[in-house]
Formats: C-alpha cells, sequence, structure tokens
C-alpha cells in the first residue's frame, strides 16, 4: 500500500503547495498585527480546511489501492482518524508564522501587505481559499477530465507554466512529497521486526530515487490545480500576478513561504506516521491475542 499509495499523496503536496502561494506572515513587534495578517491573507481558511481534506484524500487513496482494501477495516480507521490530530491548524499555523517571522524582512512583509490589500491580491486570495476544501477537490477532477474534451490554449499552459516557477510549486511539492513519504515509511518501518528494518539513510535513498517520475506527475498536477483555482482569470491577469512572483520582495516571500509550509507539512507528516505506526502495532496485538 505505501508505494502504490504514493501517487495520491504526491498530488496532495501538489494541490497543497499550488494552492498557497499566498501565506500568512509575522513582525516580530506586533503579535496583534501578525493576526490580523494572517486572517486577512486566507491562511486561516486554509488551514481550517487541511485536516478533512487530507483525510478524505487518504480515504479516497485507500479505496483505489487493492492492497489498502486488504487492511484491517479498524486499522483504516484508525489511520484515517490520525490525520486531524497530526494536522491540526493551531501546531501548523506556529510553525509556519515562526519561520516567516525569523526569515521575512520588515521591507519585504510591507511590499507584500500592499500585495494583499489591492484588489487583484484579494481576489487571488479568494480563488486560493475556494479551491482548498475537499469538495473543491473534487470538482477539480471533473475539471481535469473535462479538458481532455476541452483542452486549454497554448498560450493559457505557457503563462501558467510560468507562474509554476515564479512562485516555486513544483519545486516544493516534490521535496515535500518525499521528506513526507521518508517520514510516514520510518514510522511505519519502526513496527517492523529488527531485521525487517531499513535505516533512515537507505529510505531516503529510495526515495530520492523516484525523484525524476515525481517532479513529471507533480508538475502534470500543479498545472492542473492552477488551471482550476485561476480559471476565471485571464492571461494578463497570471501575468500580473507572476511578475508579483518575480519581485525581489515576492520572490523572497514566495521561497521562505514554501520552507515554512514544508516544515508545517513535514511535521503533520512526522506526527501522522507516529499515530499509523501507533495503530499497526495495536493492530498486531489485538491480531495476535
Amino acid at each position: 500500500m505505501m508505494e502504490n499509495g504514493m501517487r495520491s499523496k504526491i498530488c496532495l503536496w501538489a494541490i497543497l503547495l499550488s494552492l498557497l502561494p499566498i501565506l500568512s506572515y509575522a513582525q516580530n513587534q506586533n503579535t496583534s498585527q501578525v493576526q490580523e495578517l494572517y486572517v486577512r491573507s486566507g491562511m486561516q481558511k486554509q488551514l481550517e480546511q487541511l485536516p478533512s481534506l487530507v483525510q478524505t484524500m487518504f480515504n479516497r487513496s485507500v479505496q483505489e489501492d487493492e492492497q489498502g482494501r486488504k487492511l484491517p477495516k479498524a486499522l483504516l480507521s484508525a489511520m484515517s482518524a490520525a490525520a486531524p490530530v497530526a494536522f491540526a491548524p493551531k501546531k501548523l499555523q506556529g510553525t509556519i508564522l515562526a519561520e516567516l517571522t525569523e526569515k521575512l524582512k520588515a521591507q519585504d512583509i510591507k511590499e507584500v501587505l500592499k500585495w494583499l490589500d489591492s484588489p487583484f491580491g484579494k481576489k487571488c486570495t479568494g480563488l486560493e481559499e475556494e479551491s482548498f476544501t475537499p469538495q473543491a477537490q473534487a470538482d477539480m477532477e471533473r475539471y481535469a477530465a473535462g479538458l481532455r474534451a476541452s483542452p486549454p490554449t497554448a498560450e493559457r499552459l505557457k503563462v501558467l507554466r510560468e507562474f509554476d516557477s515564479a512562485v516555486k510549486a513544483t519545486d516544493g511539492a516534490v521535496d515535500a512529497a518525499i521528506a513526507t513519504q521518508v517520514a510516514l515509511a520510518l514510522a511505519i518501518i519502526a513496527t517492523f521486526p529488527p531485521e525487517q528494518q531499513m535505516p533512515l539513510d537507505a529510505i531516503s535513498r529510495e526515495m530520492e530515487k523516484n525523484r525524476p517520475v515525481l517532479e513529471a506527475e507533480v508538475r502534470s498536477q500543479v498545472l492542473i490545480s492552477n488551471l482550476y483555482t485561476y480559471r476565471s482569470l485571464t492571461e494578463a491577469e497570471i501575468k500580473l500576478y507572476t511578475e508579483f512572483a518575480k519581485s525581489p520582495a515576492g520572490s523572497r516571500y514566495h521561497s521562505v513561504s514554501m520552507v515554512a509550509f514544508k516544515k508545517a507539512i513535514l511535521e503533520g507528516a512526522v506526527k501522522w506516521g507516529e499515530l499509523i505506526g501507533n495503530a499497526i502495532k495495536q493492530s498486531k496485538g489485538n491480531s495476535e491475542a
């Protein structure tokens, strides 16, 4: 199940990172302002949706995986129930805000705030918030299926690929996918007999072997996600968004934001792996009793 379910998890991280180019940020001097910006940026709404989104996509990946369906129902239920606990918004919020507070400069924050407060910045935030729900993910799948009959123009694809490069969505998603797979695998393998366990560096090497394949799959998923999320924007508007992302402040902001979110996702994945490992141990204990 671990190997077969990788693609669904990859899609999840691709979607998460591609839908979060506008993250909240912080100032050391003013906690109330930090919280205000956290809400206005849309990050609060997005993180509130994260636990149910991860849980929904996990449940769907199990249904699509033949080996996954063979696992005991009690174990699958425990694994699913662990997702909202592992990806609790308050914990992720703290990790993200701490990273952004440490790495972003005051002038960068000022320029990003100006962007967020602009009519177009607010429009983009709204589109991203709307796309970051379990229902939106189901709608996105139907939208993707419809692209076969009504494909986007070459110009549309070009500007969205430039946008992906500017916000570093694919690169960040691949790194997050590999790190997450390592964290989950390490926790699950820890429940195996000692002779069947693998050291961390061996697990990391195995996951890194898949990077070229992962990158191709993630890039495709990010493109579909962006086609769906920004479907109401014109090519000129997408170029405007890309210009901001390529600006000195925008570029630094997106780089720091991506690292911050990857850290939060990895933290959640490590916790999820621990909870899954405990569930496996309990399942083994019950079967042996």
